[in-house]
């Protein structure tokens, strides 16, 4: 079980981004970084749904759901978190995010970017996992200047947002992101670094869905605190029956009325924790 504190919340527009604490910060036996990985088409015939991943690093590499995979012969992201393991390579599972493109070099980069919590809920649709992307990339490039529907390029137009006033703070692990008034996710990492990392491209990533929220006409509110605390009150209660191998880790995941939960651990350790709300309206039908 763990146990989160959430801090106060910081509007910007749509958006209201709380800091998360947990117990049991510590060291972190992994990575996130990503520079040192081999990432490459499947040998002989590429295909869609799979990237290879090598790890010649000394520590574990973790990849996060939704995590971007760019050049190759199209852009894809990662459908699941993985913990590939020291000196390991492993074919893992991923979607297509630009279909207008099959041919390129075989090898790939990652930045540790990551597509948006709508396209990522996209794995939990229950019907055809790439045609839901695919549709889902697709309106999230519309009106741009994007021939092969591409969401690295639609990133790239984005040139990044100043997310310094949302810095962790001192020890924090975690946020949860409120949209249009209700808590939309959550994530929490095994330490400040690991958050400092990766809390830009999360916020990258959901802005685009505020900014389509917006466009649409929804109502600019700030999430009151009561319902962020309330969202991970929920999460303790939901129950992790779930169990899958991945890599050299294990995901633990469950479901509830209220929201969907993963935990990533790594012998035992929690490294990686994800909440969506499936009450919410921009992820409500998936």
């Amino acid at each position: 079980m763990l146990n989160v504190h959430v801090g106060q919340g910081t509007t910007r527009g749509a958006l209201t981004v709380f800091p998360l604490w947990k117990e049991g910060a510590g060291f972190a036996r992994h990575t996130l970084a990503t520079d040192h990985l081999e990432i490459a088409e499947t040998e002989g015939s590429p295909r869609v749904d799979t990237l290879v991943v090598g790890n010649p690093g000394d520590r574990p590499t973790l990849i996060l759901e939704g995590q971007l995979f760019e050049g190759g012969w199209q852009h894809r992201m990662a459908t699941r978190p993985v913990v590939v393991g020291v000196h390991q390579t492993l074919e893992i599972d991923v979607a297509c995010v630009e279909q207008g493109r099959w041919t390129g070099a075989t090898e790939q980069n990652s930045r540790g970017r990551r597509v948006t919590p709508w396209i990522r809920e996209s794995v939990r649709s229950g019907g055809n996992v790439q045609q839901e992307v695919w549709d889902r990339v697709a309106q999230r490039t519309a009106g741009t200047d994007n021939p092969t529907r591409s969401f690295v390029r639609r990133l790239d137009s984005e040139h990044g947002s100043d997310w310094s006033d949302l810095r962790p703070l001192q020890g924090q692990t975690g946020i949860l992101v409120g949209l249009a008034g209700q808590p939309l996710m959550a994530e929490m990492f095994a330490t400040s670094t690991d958050l400092r990392q990766q809390m830009p491209s999360i916020l990258d990533a959901v802005s685009i869905d505020a900014a389509a929220l917006q466009d649409s006409g929804a109502l600019l509110q700030s999430t009151p605190e009561r319902r962020a605390v309330r969202f991970v009150h929920r999460f303790t209660q939901v129950q992790r029956s779930g169990l899958r191998q991945a890599g050299v880790g294990v995901e633990e995941s469950g479901r509830s009325q209220y929201l969907d939960a993963s935990v990533v651990r790594l012998q035992n350790t929690p490294v990686h924790v994800r909440m969506s709300n499936v009450r919410h309206p921009l992820l409500a039908g998936v």
